[in-house]
C-alpha cells in the first residue's frame, strides 16, 4: 500500500487567498499592528481559525533574532519562597510579552551546567538565576561567558553580575535578637548553604547579634538547609546544654513540628520557633509561627524588571552592587521567653511520669 503524502503545512499565503486579502494585510495583523480595517482583521483570524495556521515561531524569531523567552533556573522551585519568586517574575514578564521556562538544579553543578547550556541553545533573551555555589570560580566562570543578559537571584559574587537580595544578614541578627531579649542562649540556626550569598550573610547575622550583647555563638549550634533532620534535632533536644529556641529556614519547618508532635513537644514552651521566610501558611499554624518576612514578590518582580531593562540595551552601572529588598521580623506565638532550664524540664518530665505510673495503679 503506497504511502499517504504528509499534509502540507498551511502558510500565510493560503491565510491571505482564503481571507481575500494581500500578504502584507496578513502580515501587518500577525504582528500586531493597529491600523488595519475591523472588517479585515475579523476576516483574517476567521481564516486562520479555519485553515488551523500556527505561525512558524521559530523562523520568525531567526529573523529577528530575539525570541521572548527568558529562562529561570532555582535550585528547588518547590521551596516556597522560590516559587513566590518566579511567580512574581512571570507576571512581570508576561505584561512585557516574555514567557518563561522554569527548571530546578536541586543543587547539582552537573545538572546547572546542562541547564545553563540547555536554556542557551534554545536562544532564550536573558536568564533569572540561582546557582548552586556564587563563591565557586568555575561557576563564577561559567556566568561570565554567557553573553545573554543575566541577573541574579539571592546571589551576589562581589557585585560582579546584576543581582537582586533581601537583606538576609539583618533580618537573622534581627530573628537572633529578639530570641536573645526573651532570655534565650542556647539558639540553633539552620540557615541556607555556605556556598551561597545568602547561607553566608544568614550565618553572619546569627553570630553579629552575639557579638553585639557581647556572648560567644552556641558551640555545634550551625546547621545548612538539607543538612539538618531528625537525628540533629534530637540531638539539640536532647542535649546538655539543651537548645531552647532555633531559627530556621522556611522550608525544614514541617520536619521540625513533624518532629515536635511525634514527642509531644508544645511551642513555644518546650521549644521557641522562628522561620526564615514567610508564607500564609505560617499566621494561622497553631501557634501561629514568628517569621522574617523577606517579600519574595517584590525581589521576583525586581529582578524581572531589572532584567527587562538589561534586554532593551540599557547598560549596567559599572559601580552598581545590586538591589537590597529589607526583612522584617513578624513576631507571632511561637517564640516566648524559655519556661525551664534543661535540668527542671527534665525533673518536670520525671514528675509527669511518676503521676502518670502512679495513676494507672
Amino acid at each position: 500500500m503506497p504511502a499517504q503524502d504528509e499534509p502540507r503545512a498551511v502558510t500565510i499565503k493560503d491565510v491571505a487567498r482564503r481571507a481575500g486579502v494581500g500578504l502584507g494585510t496578513v502580515s501587518r495583523i500577525l504582528n500586531g499592528y493597529e491600523n488595519v480595517a475591523l472588517q479585515l482583521r475579523q476576516d483574517v483570524f476567521k481564516a486562520i481559525e479555519e485553515l488551523g495556521y500556527r505561525r512558524n515561531t521559530v523562523a520568525r524569531s531567526m529573523r529577528l533574532g530575539k525570541t521572548h523567552v527568558v529562562g529561570c533556573m532555582a535550585t528547588d522551585i518547590r521551596q516556597p519562597i522560590a516559587a513566590e519568586m518566579i511567580a512574581a517574575a512571570e507576571s512581570v514578564l508576561h505584561e512585557a510579552g516574555y514567557a518563561l521556562i522554569v527548571a530546578s538544579s536541586h543543587n547539582d553543578d552537573h545538572r546547572e551546567a546542562e541547564i545553563l547550556s540547555l536554556m542557551q541553545d534554545r536562544v532564550v533573551d536573558g536568564m533569572i538565576l540561582a546557582v548552586n555555589r556564587d563563591n565557586d570560580p568555575e561557576t563564577l566562570r561559567r556566568l561570565a561567558a554567557i553573553k545573554i543578559p543575566l541577573v541574579l537571584l539571592e546571589r551576589n559574587p562581589d557585585g560582579g553580575f546584576d543581582a537582586v537580595v533581601t537583606r538576609q544578614r539583618a533580618g537573622v541578627r534581627q530573628a537572633t535578637e529578639h530570641l536573645l531579649a526573651l532570655g534565650h542562649r542556647e539558639i540553633a540556626l539552620v540557615g541556607g548553604h555556605p556556598d551561597t550569598w545568602l547561607g553566608r550573610e544568614q550565618q553572619a547575622g546569627f553570630e553579629e547579634a552575639f557579638a553585639r550583647r557581647k556572648r560567644p555563638v552556641p558551640a555545634g549550634r550551625v546547621f545548612k538547609v538539607g543538612g539538618f533532620g531528625p537525628s540533629e534535632l534530637q540531638a539539640l533536644l536532647d542535649g546538655e546544654p539543651r537548645a531552647t529556641a532555633i531559627i530556621t529556614n522556611i522550608s525544614e519547618i514541617p520536619g521540625i513540628l513533624r518532629f515536635c508532635a511525634s514527642r509531644r513537644l508544645v511551642l513555644p514552651d518546650s521549644l521557641s520557633l522562628v522561620s526564615i521566610g514567610d508564607a500564609d501558611i505560617l499566621e494561622v499554624m497553631t501557634p501561629p509561627i514568628t517569621a522574617v518576612r523577606g517579600h519574595g514578590t517584590k525581589v521576583g518582580r525586581l529582578a524581572a524588571d531589572l532584567l527587562l531593562k538589561r534586554m532593551s540595551g540599557k547598560r549596567r552601572a559599572t559601580s552598581s552592587k545590586g538591589l537590597f529588598v529589607p526583612m522584617h521580623l513578624e513576631v507571632r506565638q511561637s517564640s516566648s521567653s524559655p519556661k525551664l532550664s534543661s535540668s527542671s524540664e527534665e525533673a518536670a518530665n520525671a514528675r509527669r511520669r511518676r503521676d502518670r505510673q502512679g495513676a494507672a495503679t
